[in-house]
């Protein structure tokens, strides 16, 4: 059997936790197994009509050649407007956006184009998998910033100078964040922005879940006016428009970064599928469609996530947080003589409920569940909870 020496890029690099399990429940599934799968992070929801249609004639009138690197001019434009129309930025320009193959390419683009040998990159914890493992392929190392169940899950700006050193480069940001659905306040956004233009620190904030807030709205760091030269919004169309198949994300920041992150991209993948680009430039630019979309799509939510937390208050062995925005539960085991990994793997063999560990997100003891299901999918997974932990 050939034994293959990987390069020092990749030697350490574990398959992405989230998609594994996610695999894992799709085929239990496609074997016959009854499984309830609350470990996908993406809305179980069809895209938006119009936009699917917006994409379909994009390929009925023979739209599939190579798009340009930086996006469709089309898509840049509507995603500029639709940043000036939702934050408070004002006009936003379309040359400061580049479009990739989901938020998770432009992540690595701008992470790439940025970090590397001997830097380090902020991250609150619980984070979402991914970003360790993109500062570590850019060179770069990461440094965890822990934050408790007591305070929100919020880092403080005290506990991110903490953490600095002469080394600090960046910092990555999630808000609402995946698992936790913790949304930071715009006060503390402000504080940290501010923080990080003292010290010279690039801001990454992935905002995929912006529009998914329950209560207040959750603010975008083009809501702060004190941002640094250094800040990078990242969004997508996965979340929030239901589109996770569609593969488009994107980057708005300094034109240079940008020409640079295009450059990149431009050696590896070029542009991001045509057809997907056509579809998300109508999601975003039909205004009044775009925000009966989301709108209903808030509703929905809304009650799923209030089914939800009255299900977890029954059950002793899980201590859930409500969370202000995204699509998950993130829970806390109660009994501390079990991993979450354990129980994660308990849950899917003995109840078929597929979630996710705590360990991956870097926090340990605790659980996450998708709740953007139909709803009796999820009354049957709380049911199936509720029956496991007796």
């Amino acid at each position: 059997m050939l034994h293959t020496e990987f390069s020092s890029n990749v030697a350490h690099l574990e398959a992405s936790a989230t998609l594994a399990l996610a695999a894992r429940a799709r085929k239990l599934k496609a074997e016959g197994v009854p499984v309830i799968d609350l470990s996908a992070g993406e809305p179980q929801y069809p895209a938006p009509r119009f936009a699917a249609r917006a994409g379909i004639r994009a390929v009925e009138a023979g739209k599939t050649g190579y798009p340009p690197t930086l996006g469709l001019p089309e898509l840049r434009e509507a995603i500029a407007r639709y940043l000036s129309e939702t934050t408070t930025a004002g006009e936003v320009d379309p040359g400061s956006v580049i479009v990739g193959a989901g938020v998770k390419q432009s992540l690595f683009n701008c992470c790439y184009a940025l970090f590397g040998a001997g830097d380090e990159v902020l991250m609150p914890s619980p984070y979402w998998p991914s970003y360790p493992a993109i500062v570590r392929l850019a060179g770069a190392d990461p440094v965890v910033v822990e934050t408790g169940w007591d305070a929100g899950f919020l880092p403080s700006v005290a506990d991110l100078e903490a953490a600095r050193t002469g080394r600090t480069r960046g910092l990555l940001l999630n808000s609402p964040g995946n698992p936790t659905g913790a949304v930071i306040p715009r006060g503390l956004l402000r504080d940290i922005l501010r923080w990080a233009e003292r010290h010279g620190i690039w801001v990454l904030s992935d905002e995929i879940y912006r529009r998914l807030a329950y209560g207040q709205p959750s603010p975008s760091v083009f809501d702060i006016t004190e941002r640094g030269e250094r800040t990078v919004l990242l969004d997508g169309m996965s979340k929030a428009f239901c589109m996770p198949g569609f593969r488009i994300g994107y980057a708005v920041g300094p034109h240079e970064l940008i020409r640079k992150m295009s450059d990149l991209q431009g050696q590896t993948t070029s542009g991001a599928v045509g057809p997907s680009q056509y579809a998300a430039a109508a999601a975003l630019g039909e205004s009044g469609a775009r925000e009966a979309f989301i709108t209903n799509l808030l509703s929905r939510l809304t009650g799923l996530r209030k089914l939800g937390l009255a299900g977890f208050a029954e059950i002793d062995s899980i201590e859930a947080m409500p969370p202000d925005g995204a699509l998950y539960f993130y829970g806390r085991l109660t009994d501390p003589s079990s991993t979450s990994l354990d129980i994660a793997e308990r849950l899917l063999v003995d109840a078929s409920v597929a979630c996710m560990p705590g360990e991956p997100f870097g926090s340990p003891g605790h659980l996450r569940f998708n709740f953007a299901v139909e709803r009796d999918v999820l009354e049957k997974g709380l049911t199936r909870i509720a029956d496991f932990f007796g």
